[in-house]
């Protein structure tokens, strides 16, 4: 196969451009993601760059029908149906979830074992992870939804206490507001914080802030126990913004910001996984569309 056409639709942005089984080639093109209405928007945007294609890759942060190339729950799109990309293009299409992509882009661009026991996880705007076991794709896992809760306080999607509605950087925040309803202590937080704001009061010193901070590694670890155990995996590469933009946040063994240690064990049942962040930084969901589309039509 040559040239595919790789795209990363994620929760702000709509990221592309063109890949090989080398890698990327050039720079990404990128569109807000609101700013897009609907498949043939999309296709309007693009479809006078590319000539010479073989196949379209895509990594979407949604629940993927990988028959239909239906999307349900994606961010600022409802219900989108991307078969206009492959009419447009006269090419085979692939889409996954990008988390699952992602999974594929690292085995295939060689960050990790050809048989590799890993779990992918992102931590963004939501929360995600692909599952590799002996090297094959797990398809369609929903980590972001497992249970870290019994109560159904906090509801997500349609589900109960699930550990995106904690833990994104875009749920979080929600949480931090609810904890300072009831905080008696002096803090530089207002409730009004999005996720960066909040880690810079983290990083600043707030004792408030690193509380809470604390109890977010807490909320990541049994999230990361619960796959751990689900999947036997003995790595888990870790990307997306908020991780990527906050390395501490994966770090159980020398964290500073932490009030207390936060034992990654004491989540566990099978051994501890290593965890450490992808190399691939903001580009690996393309790397994983580009990835999707090799190997799914590579002859």
């Amino acid at each position: 196969m040559g040239s595919v056409l790789a795209i990363d639709i994620g929760g702000t942005t709509i990221r592309g451009v063109k890949a090989d089984a080398s890698g990327l080639q050039g720079d990404p093109w990128t569109f807000t993601t609101n700013t897009v209405e609907s498949a043939n928007a999309l296709v309007e945007r693009i479809s006078d760059r590319y000539s010479d294609i073989d196949a379209i890759g895509v990594a979407a942060a949604a629940v993927v029908n990988r028959e239909t190339n239906e999307l349900r729950n994606v961010a600022n799109w409802a219900g989108w149906d991307l078969t206009p990309l492959a009419d447009s293009f006269s090419v085979p299409l692939a889409v996954e979830n990008d988390a699952d992509a992602s999974a594929l882009g690292l085995k295939m661009y060689g960050d990790v074992a050809p048989d590799a026991n890993l779990a992918y996880l992102t931590l963004s705007t939501g929360i995600g992870a692909g599952i590799l076991r002996n090297g094959e794709l797990i398809p369609g896992a929903e980590a972001g939804f497992v249970n870290v809760n019994w109560d159904g306080k906090i509801q997500h999607s349609g589900v109960n206490d699930p550990w995106e509605g904690y833990a994104s950087g875009s749920l979080f925040p929600n949480r931090v507001q609810e904890w300072l309803a009831d905080e008696e202590r002096d803090t530089q937080l207002t409730g009004n914080e999005d996720a960066r704001a909040f880690f810079e009061a983290v990083r600043s010193g707030d004792h408030v802030a690193r509380d809470y901070y604390t109890r977010l590694k807490r909320i990541n670890a049994a999230g990361i126990g619960t796959i751990t155990d689900l999947f036997s995996t003995d790595r888990v590469k870790v990307g997306g913004g908020v991780a990527l933009n906050n390395p501490a946040l994966i770090d159980y063994q020398n964290d500073p910001y932490t009030l207390e240690p936060v034992d990654l064990d004491a989540y566990c049942m099978t051994a501890t996984p290593e965890i450490e962040l992808t190399s691939f930084g903001v580009d690996l969901e393309l790397y994983g569309a580009a990835a999707a589309a090799i190997d799914r039509f590579q002859p």
